[in-house]
């Protein structure tokens, strides 16, 4: 356990370092996404490294289980901005702005819900294929890949006790868990150093934002704080 917190604490020393690099480098919106990319990519890869690719114990996640999809994610501005750039990459203009109306929608329906609430009334992320899939799988946030489970029952359960007085614990990738936690922390940092927004925001609403104005990347290259319509 020691020796894993150690190598947890030094590899987000590592990410801390590339992520003031990256983001010192960073002088226009096209240059944000891979730079959040690269960051995301090394966190993936030291986790990869680990015997057993980081996992001590068989993990129960896969394609169509959006168990855990059900809970409110924080977001960075430039995780939600690689989002929205990935989507715009792949959806017409049209498609695009339908989408992000839907985002927009979905995100005054959850505003004020906590976890406990938005589990009881089963709303799930909107970003969810027909199939279950997530569909921003490839740029999916930093905190969604943190979260794992080794059973799925178990998984149900514990989020289900959100919802009550029991109090089941989540077995999960500690390792996998506190590693990406890191990152974020290592992004957030080097956005902070920058005189940028570095605050963490709610995954559906930010997205919708720079959806609807790519224009706001200026702003927050400029240190400007980016805020939702709703704020």
């Amino acid at each position: 356990m020691v020796d894993n917190v150690l190598a947890i604490l030094r590899m987000g020393e590592e990410l801390a370092d590339l992520a003031a690099v990256q983001f010192d480098g960073v002088t226009d919106p096209a240059g944000i996404a891979p730079a959040t990319t690269r960051i995301v990519a090394r966190a993936e890869a030291l986790l990869s490294a680990r015997p057993n690719g980081g996992h001590d114990v068989r993990i129960a996640c896969g394609p169509g289980c959006m168990t855990c999809c059900i809970v409110n994610v924080s977001v960075l501005v430039p995780e939600a901005w690689t989002i929205a750039a990935w989507l715009r990459q792949r959806l017409g203009t049209g498609e695009a702005d339908r989408l992000a109306e839907r985002l927009a929608a979905a995100a005054r329906a959850i505003r004020w819900l906590d976890d406990a609430d938005r589990i009881r009334g089963a709303v799930t992320c909107p970003f969810l294929d027909g199939r279950g899939w997530c569909s921003i799988h490839p740029v999916r946030p930093l905190m969604c890949r943190a979260l794992t489970s080794i059973d799925a029952a178990q998984c149900r359960r514990a989020l289900e006790s959100r919802t009550s007085d029991e109090d089941v614990a989540l077995e999960c990738n500690l390792f996998q868990k506190y590693l990406m936690e890191q990152a974020y922390r290592a992004v957030a940092a080097a956005l902070e150093r920058r005189g940028m927004d570095s605050a963490g925001r709610e995954l559906v609403g930010t997205v919708a934002r720079f959806l609807n104005e790519p224009r706001l990347a200026d702003e927050f290259l400029a240190g400007r704080l980016i805020t939702l319509p709703e704020s």
